[in-house]
């Protein structure tokens, strides 16, 4: 009998691991102080049964553990349990969470991410294998002082627009960062996109202190962002060069930013089909019947 019980134990332990089996990657390695991460779970159901996770005045079911280099944890992130999820009896499902809405890590260094999902009824829970990331930071390339105008949130404080190049491993990309004028604090990061650095890039700010950006992004394609001073996205479109007359950024004497030369391109509007001037291989050419 005093085999049974020690037998009997790892037998529990072993149903409540196969309960769930949890994954999370990551898109990238490496990361700018305050850019957001988004992870990526995969949970696959192993109970025999379906399995109903969350909905309306359930307990949250997935969370986050963050560490830092030393191994220290940091504040826990915790996703709405409000969506209702079912997942079949072998089933899998897959949920994307951009972790640093809850906590954005800003020390440079190497961080930890461990994704946890609750079985309520259980109380159990089940974790996924650590993922390791950088948090690293480059100076600006650019940087310009403005005040938040009217008709925006903080009106009339000092804020400051940093353009930064960022070098991955295999890509480089341009960052826009909004800074506290005065007391330098990081406010926010996020990627423009896709850079190619055979011509640098075009910066200004127009009349309403949005910030202007046009960069190659890839081959005779070009990216035209503005940011607004609240540091949101306010457009993002894309001009195609065409034959030697490349896109140029200006500013018209009313203060409006506009774009000159160069064609506006849709990447997301299918190519033309070809025209089919030729002759079909079957076809005989005139007078050869």
């Amino acid at each position: 009998m005093r085999f049974l019980t020690p037998l009997l134990f790892f037998v529990c332990a072993l149903a409540a691991h196969a309960q769930f089996e949890v994954g999370m990657t990551l898109p990238r390695t490496n990361y700018l102080a305050l850019e957001a991460i988004p992870a990526s779970v995969t949970i696959t159901n192993r109970s025999g049964a379906e399995v109903v996770l969350g909905g309306p005045g359930r307990a949250n079911w997935l969370s986050f553990e963050m560490t830092d280099m030393t191994g220290r944890d940091l504040a826990p992130i915790e996703v709405s349990g409000a969506e209702l999820v079912q997942i079949p009896a072998g089933g899998t499902i897959q949920k994307r969470v951009t972790v640093t809405d809850a906590y954005a890590p800003t020390e440079i260094g190497n961080y930890g991410l461990t994704a946890r999902v609750a079985h309520v009824p259980s109380g159990q829970f089940y974790v996924s294998k650590r993922v390791r990331f950088n948090i690293t930071d480059n100076k600006p390339m650019w940087e310009r002082s403005y005040g938040i105008p009217e008709g925006y949130k903080n009106a009339g404080q000092m804020r400051r627009y940093a353009v930064i190049l960022f070098t991955d491993l295999d890509s480089t990309a341009l960052y826009v960062r909004m800074i506290e004028d005065r007391t330098n604090v990081r406010l926010k990061t996020f990627c423009l996109g896709p850079i190619t650095m055979a011509h640098d890039p075009q910066i200004t700010l127009d009349r309403e202190n949005n910030l202007n950006v046009l960069f190659l992004a890839q081959p005779h394609i070009y990216a035209y962002c503005i940011v607004s001073p609240d540091g949101s996205l306010k457009k993002r479109a894309y001009y195609r060069e065409e034959n030697g007359d490349r896109p140029q950024m200006a500013l018209a004497d009313s203060g409006e930013a506009f774009i000159t030369g160069g064609e506006f391109f849709d990447p997301s509007k299918p190519p033309p089909k070809p025209t089919n001037t030729g002759r079909n291989v079957s076809e005989k050419p005139p007078g050869l019947e």
